[in-house]
């Protein structure tokens, strides 16, 4: 998948979930919030935890922001 299918795709699914059920703002937000753990990169710790990948995070809003 390249970053500009990795925006365009989590827009999609956005929409999708707006269309579908995330009918407040509240709700829109929350579920945003799901599926952007599906597009950014995780990375799990020796200890078991995981972490977000802070760049990556930046870069996919950049992208989302350069979108057409």
């Amino acid at each position: 998948m390249t970053v500009s299918d990795r925006a365009k795709n989590l827009m999609d699914d956005i929409w999708k979930s707006r269309n579908s059920g995330a009918d407040t703002e509240q709700k829109l937000v929350a579920q945003i919030l799901k599926l952007f753990l599906n597009y950014v990169t995780l990375y799990e710790t020796e200890n078991k935890m995981i972490m977000l990948s802070t760049d990556d995070i930046a870069n996919l809003s950049n992208e989302l922001e350069t979108l057409e």
